[in-house]
């Protein structure tokens, strides 16, 4: 079967929610933003503070295009829709479960996060950022979960009973 893609805004779910379905379906995990740490010997908000935010998104697109296309579930970075690229080839390539947060969710998922450069970036508008991506998530999904309220098993058996049917 094709790989599950997750997407969604930063503190969505995504990571959790990959490895609560890799304990229900078996499936290999694999994380973009790990995947650009590992395969360039840096963490992410070293890569914003040395070389922006630009150069951040093109390590972003060269290990989505490495990303395993079966069986796998690929946890991405929040902003991977925003190059229409990288939204053609997830359309293409596997199932794509938007993971759909309100702002109040992510902001008290992520009120004492200090490990995501966008979300730290006092100068950034994150709610702006959301409703600007918000249409770009829903673009490419093939299902959307909406997650307030619901804990990591709940959102995982949705997503399961979606695909699988």
């Amino acid at each position: 079967m094709k790989s599950l893609y997750l997407i969604g805004f930063m503190g969505s779910g995504k990571t959790s929610i990959a490895e609560r379905l890799h304990q229900k379906l078996g499936w290999e995990v694999e994380d973009t933003d790990q995947l650009i740490e590992e395969w360039y010997q840096t963490t992410i908000p070293t890569i914003f503070k040395e070389k922006g935010e630009l150069v951040f998104r093109q390590y972003e697109t060269t290990v989505l295009l490495k990303t395993t296309r079966k069986n796998t579930i690929i946890s991405t970075g929040g902003g991977i829709i925003e190059k229409e690229s990288n939204r053609e080839w997830l359309k293409e390539q596997g199932n794509v479960v938007f993971l759909s947060a309100s702002w109040e969710e992510i902001n008290q998922r992520l009120i004492h996060d200090q490990n995501r450069p966008i979300w730290n970036n006092q100068d950034r508008d994150k709610k702006k950022l959301l409703a600007d991506r918000l249409p770009l998530y829903r673009e490419i999904a093939d299902i959307v979960v909406e997650t307030d309220g619901k804990t990591e098993h709940e959102i995982a058996e949705e997503i399961m009973n979606r695909l699988f049917v």
